[in-house]
């Protein structure tokens, strides 16, 4: 199932319908098969939407706490040739 067509949602509430559904006293062969098919399908594309999630978690984690562990190194000469309160020139910061 297309992840961007796929509404995690819509799916779960159908999912949870046919459980419903067999939960009935009488139920129909040839309905039950194809319910049980139409809710693996459906659980099927929730897994995957579920991991592409995690997936993305991770990535936005990741892309994060890089950014927090970098630190702004100034060079040595900078510092070397500054007096308490002096200001470094942003230029001189390397990115």
């Amino acid at each position: 199932m297309p992840e961007e067509k796929f509404n995690f949602t819509e799916a779960y509430q159908e999912v949870e319908k046919i459980n419903d559904w067999f939960q009935e006293e009488n139920i129909d062969l040839d309905e039950a098969l194809k319910k049980f098919q139409r809710g693996m399908d459906l659980i099927k594309g929730c897994k995957e939407r579920l991991k592409n999630a995690e997936n993305k978690f991770e990535e936005i984690k990741k892309k994060y706490s890089v950014e927090e562990k970098e630190e702004i190194e100034i060079p040595e000469e900078n510092i070397e040739n500054t007096k308490e309160g002096d200001e470094i020139p942003i230029a001189d910061i390397p990115l």
